[in-house]
């Protein structure tokens, strides 16, 4: 009898170390999860880059509603797989927890047939056990603002020995006018590490040329040197991204959650694509010959800072203001073989709103 008491305490010993043990591995198992998802959405971005005209022509068939409904079936498939891949890390993170102690009452029923041992005790809430059990924390949230693009260098080439770069064009952003500058998103906070988290962002936003501005220019014009400056309708009549300059990113996001219960500064970093509405028409062309097509031109990268402010009594509902930097590429496919290609810059003041369906491990971010 000593003997079999004996084997009980060692094998409970054996289980406690070990699920310390595989505990100290939640890190390095976190890490792979993000490494893992990041570079699945990497290559799914860079299989939809590398196929543009697949793309484009998938989207152009909701170009009528400025390619909403084609960038939230995307933002959902890449937010889908996200939440796939969370449920799989988290999934693992759980069995590496359980793991020692199934196996700890196997060996007990081995060991002692006839012991009369008490279950563990379940775990607190807030605790460990209690965390593992529970789902991700989920934010769903819709902003407005003012955008600013400033001025950036445009080139068209076409078959004709057309070879025109417009140095420092001015683009309007007009953000109040409509279609109005807007955007959503949705965040899924891990639940190990509440602190982290991941995010599918579309905005729409606007470019539009100002066609009364007198550009610097260099290149050719069907083979002929074009004059230093000229007004910007010598070349184009209309060139615009107003419905919209739409971007999907996928971004991580890191939260002070600790710093105060009410104010949560958070910043995050991320890269997608652009899905511009394209308007454009050149000098001499007449009207029913205009590009008025959704394209997708190339990436965008993205940086924010802002800070949540949660001032209502329910913790399901709060507000942000945040600034955000996009760098977009664009190369736009023209009729009869022409092209242009820029590079936009638009910054970003924006003020909104979350809803949080679910907030888990509230009570451990929020001391």
């Amino acid at each position: 009898m000593n003997f079999t008491a004996f084997q009980y305490l060692r094998w409970r010993a054996l289980a406690r170390h070990g699920s310390r043990t595989c505990a100290n591995f939640d890190p390095a198992l976190r890490a792979g999860g993000l490494v893992l998802g990041a570079g699945l959405t990497s290559g799914l971005i860079w299989a939809i880059a590398g196929d543009t005209a697949a793309a484009s022509a998938l989207l152009h068939r909701f170009g009528s509603i400025h390619a909403f409904f084609g960038a939230a079936l995307v933002s959902f498939l890449l937010f889908s797989g996200l939440s796939f891949f969370s449920g799989v890390a988290g999934g693992i993170l759980a069995l590496c927890d359980w793991l020692p102690r199934v196996a700890f009452g196997g060996a007990l029923l081995g060991a002692l047939p006839f012991a009369q041992v008490s279950d563990t005790p379940a775990g607190k809430p807030g605790s460990r056990d209690a965390v593992s059990a529970a789902r991700s924390e989920m934010q769903v949230g819709f902003y407005m603002g003012q955008s600013i693009t400033p001025r950036s260098d445009v080139t068209m080439k076409a078959p004709d020995d057309t070879d025109i770069t417009l140095k420092n064009l001015k683009w309007k952003s007009d953000s109040f006018r409509p279609s109005p500058y807007y955007g959503g998103r949705a965040i899924d906070w891990n639940s190990r590490v509440p602190a982290l988290g991941a995010m599918v962002d579309y905005t729409h936003a606007k470019a539009t040329a100002d066609r009364t501005q007198t550009v610097s220019q260099s290149g050719k014009r069907s083979g002929k040197q074009v004059t230093p400056n000229e007004p910007f309708e010598a070349t184009f009549r209309k060139l615009e991204f107003t419905h919209g300059l739409n971007l999907l990113t996928i971004n991580s996001v890191y939260r002070a959650a600790g710093l105060h219960r009410r104010i949560i500064p958070y910043a995050g970093i991320g890269i997608g694509f652009t899905i511009p509405y394209v308007h454009a028409r050149f000098h001499g062309q007449p009207k029913s010959e205009d590009v008025l097509e959704a394209q997708m031109t190339g990436i965008a990268y993205q940086v924010l800072g802002g800070i949540e402010w949660r001032v209502f009594k329910s913790d399901r509902r709060s507000v942000f203001t945040e600034y955000k930097l996009n760098y977009t590429t664009h190369d736009v496919k023209l009729r009869n073989g022409r092209g242009l290609k820029t590079n936009i810059l638009i910054h970003q003041f924006n003020a909104g709103g979350y809803y949080t369906p679910w907030r888990q491990g509230a009570g451990r971010l929020a001391k």
